[in-house]
């Protein structure tokens, strides 16, 4: 699902986009008046500018802002304003498959597209989130190597869709670390993880590991 476009409301010169959905994590500005791509809300935000309301929505670019000055249709009781995704919740219209990676069997180095080379752990983690179907809020493109990496925040538990990082040197991981997709957790704790350049050039693996083997997890 594509965000969906709304204005920011004129009342206002200029409107903070936050790194998390409240007040005090300010990362740029966004002019009044302007147009947003909203990706989806929550409605267990923090309250701002002495107004009630909770509903915060994760915009295009990365960031959330305060609902209250989009043109979103009228939140309801439950917080949400109708037609917009919650944040969380899978949209129908896709599903992760990891068969779909288009450059499974690449043997050179080559561009994909994103910021990354075909067949590298890094290629493939960020098509598995670009892909997935979930109500993700950061883009996982031109991010450098693989320890490099941020997330919209880290999780402190792994969930499914999450992007499980190795910082250099950890448990098997080169130089420049590793990244993974985690496509299931069991209720033992253990990790299953689909991934590419991990022990063969530029190829699929998946594994089951415990959940502390990476060094964290990225959640986007």
């Amino acid at each position: 699902m594509s965000p969906a476009n709304y204005t920011v409301k004129t009342t206002i010169s200029k409107l903070a986009v936050q790194r998390t959905p409240k007040t005090g994590n300010v990362s740029r500005n966004i002019a009044g008046g302007s147009t947003v791509g909203v990706i989806c809300q929550v409605n267990n935000g923090g309250t701002a500018d002495g107004m009630t309301g909770r509903t915060w929505d994760a915009i295009s670019g990365g960031g959330w802002v305060y609902n209250a000055y989009l043109n979103t249709p009228a939140v309801g009781a439950d917080g949400y304003s109708p037609g917009i995704r919650h944040c969380g919740v899978a949209s129908t219209e896709s599903t992760y498959n990891a068969a779909a990676y288009p450059w499974a069997t690449q043997d050179a180095f080559v561009s994909d597209g994103h910021g990354y080379y075909q067949g590298e752990c890094v290629s493939f983690a960020a098509w598995a989130v670009r892909t997935d179907g979930r109500a993700h809020t950061k883009s996982p493109d031109f991010m450098g190597n693989a320890n490099q990496w941020t997330g919209a925040f880290v999780d402190a538990t792994p969930q499914v869709g999450d992007v499980a990082q190795w910082d250099a040197g950890r448990n098997g991981a080169g130089s420049s670390g590793h990244v993974a997709y985690v496509t299931a957790v069991d209720a033992n704790g253990s990790v299953t993880i689909n991934e590419y350049n991990w022990g063969n050039f530029h190829r699929f693996n998946s594994r089951t590991i415990t959940a502390n083997v990476p060094s964290r997890y990225l959640h986007f």
